[in-house]
């Protein structure tokens, strides 16, 4: 996460959008080949791969359909990779990739999340947590509160207990952390940047909706609570 100061900077996912300069499907293409190149080994996704390879004008609708697959399968860990670069700021790689999925919610083929409320489970650093509490200790003293954007993709699932069953690991100084989004109903989401991929996902059971880099979230509160002491 990175910590967002002024609330003029909520349009990140905006400007964000701005600094994707892929004009032509040229650049499109040569993704699609990188990425097969890279991942042709893995037999889940090499048709997949392949059948974008020799549809040189297909349809970016389709396209960013197709993208959501080789995300959410995770025989060759193209999302780990992704994510990893992209928390490095090494993202210029990618921004054909994004590019495409800006364009499927653009273009309605990736449908926007209905659900009102969402949930992440993971495990957190403390000091983050601290952090946060910060943030929003600063916003109960009239400074801007514990407004974050992502640089990277996020999974968020529509259902809780399936959350909650990523709260796994038992690192030092890493609590369990259970993230409940509630949308803003006043907010006008004409230029989202999630998209609801259960029906695109290879793991259709983890109800995912996919939060695309730099979205912006704002923390209301934190909660603790003793589980099993």
């Amino acid at each position: 996460f990175e910590y967002i100061d002024v609330k003029e900077k909520l349009l990140l996912p905006v400007l964000y959008k701005v600094l994707i300069k892929v004009d032509s499907n040229d650049d499109i293409e040569k993704f699609s080949k990188y990425l097969y190149k890279k991942y042709k080994e893995y037999p889940q996704i090499r048709n997949l791969l392949k059948s974008i390879n020799l549809t040189k004008k297909i349809p970016l609708e389709l396209l960013s359909k197709y993208y959501i697959k080789i995300y959410t399968n995770e025989s060759c860990y193209f999302y780990g990779h992704l994510n990893s670069d992209l928390r490095k700021n090494k993202r210029d790689k990618y921004l054909p990739y994004i590019k495409v999925l800006y364009e499927g919610i653009r273009l309605k083929a990736l449908p926007m999340g209905s659900d009102n409320t969402l949930y992440r489970g993971t495990i957190l650093a403390d000091k983050e947590i601290k952090l946060i509490k910060k943030y929003l200790d600063n916003k109960m003293e009239g400074l801007p509160g514990a407004i974050i954007f992502s640089k990277i993709f996020l999974s968020f699932s529509k259902d809780r207990e399936m959350a909650e069953s990523f709260m796994k690991g038992n690192k030092k100084n890493f609590l369990q952390v259970l993230f409940i989004l509630e949308k803003d109903e006043n907010m006008n989401f004409s230029l989202s940047t999630h998209a609801d991929v259960e029906n695109l996902s290879y793991f259709s059971d983890e109800r995912e909706v996919l939060f695309f880099p730099f979205s912006s979230f704002e923390i209301k509160e934190v909660n603790k609570t003793e589980i099993n002491g």
